[in-house]
């Protein structure tokens, strides 16, 4: 499965955490019934024994020469969870991180997209800071919602993953707000994308061979390119997530979407046809085999 992504002077490099996680249509969707016909129900999007929609959970690495951004940090080892999938992982994460080359005290920056436990888990190990000269950067309003009343309700669904995996960072001294549209990196800059969650954001990666929209949450299965009306259930405010979403797709064709959880090699471009929105995978842009930092 090692894969990336060649940007010319910048790599975006996937830490895939579980390459196959499937999920029943009804549980993300409420009341979808996939046409079998159209493309999103098809492999590698939808397992068609198990009847069951194909998800990845992953973050990433961008990498250039004199910097390191982790984007996201997918569940982390041995969290206490209430997804039977996610409870007690092994440290399949840092395994990957750490065969690149690179060490935790080579990372720059940690940027949260939102703060899901799905997307925060990796950057503690037993509430200690695994990246300790890193700033971790997030939205206020998005560490501000999960901190209140209705953020820790929502997070009885999961395990308290605020506590263990987002609070030491804080404690740390290491979580610093950002503005939703602020420059984070040397080749990368937020997005505005609020709606999956109250400060969610995408990372637009540049680099001298081509741009990247690393899309997070704005989309988690492709039925949402095919039906872009279509929110989660777990989705703050849905309404919003789907004009996000919609905006995202009619300013996409022929640019690059990297979305967290479509199945690999993830990236792709929009197609617009009759039917409605289609992806094509970027096969241009990746390159198979473990990416080595300054090899």
């Amino acid at each position: 499965m090692a894969h990336w992504f060649d940007l010319g002077d910048v790599a975006v490099v996937p830490l895939v955490e579980d390459d196959r996680l499937l999920i029943e249509p009804g549980e993300f969707f409420p009341g979808l019934e996939p046409d079998l016909s159209d493309w999103y129900a098809q492999e590698p999007w939808f397992d068609r024994a198990a009847g069951k929609l194909v998800f990845v959970i992953q973050s990433f690495l961008v990498c250039s020469a004199d910097e390191v951004l982790v984007v996201d940090a997918c569940v982390g080892a041995g969290k206490d969870r209430q997804r039977a999938e996610f409870d007690h992982l092994p440290d399949r994460w840092m395994q990957q991180f750490l065969a690149t080359g690179l060490r935790p005290a080579d990372v720059d920056a940690v940027v949260f997209t939102h703060l899901h436990t799905d997307h925060v888990g990796a950057v503690t190990v037993q509430r200690e800071p695994v990246f300790p000269d890193a700033p971790h950067l997030v939205v206020e309003e998005e560490f501000r919602y999960w901190s209140s009343e209705a953020g820790g309700a929502a997070m009885r669904r999961t395990g308290d993953y605020l506590t263990d995996s987002v609070l030491p960072i804080e404690q740390a001294g290491q979580l610093s707000f950002v503005a939703p549209d602020a420059v984070v990196g040397k080749h990368a800059e937020l997005v505005p994308a609020a709606g999956h969650t109250p400060g969610n954001v995408c990372v637009r990666v540049r680099g001298s061979a081509g741009t990247v929209l690393l899309a997070g949450d704005t989309m988690h299965h492709g039925v949402q390119i095919r039906h872009p009306e279509l929110s989660t259930r777990y989705c703050v405010d849905p309404g919003e997530a789907a004009r996000v979403r919609s905006r995202l797709l009619a300013a996409a064709e022929d640019s690059v979407l990297l979305p967290t959880h479509f199945p690999a090699p993830s990236a792709g471009r929009v197609r617009s046809g009759r039917n409605g929105y289609g992806f094509e995978f970027a096969a241009d842009l990746l390159r198979s085999g473990q990416f080595r930092y300054r090899e």
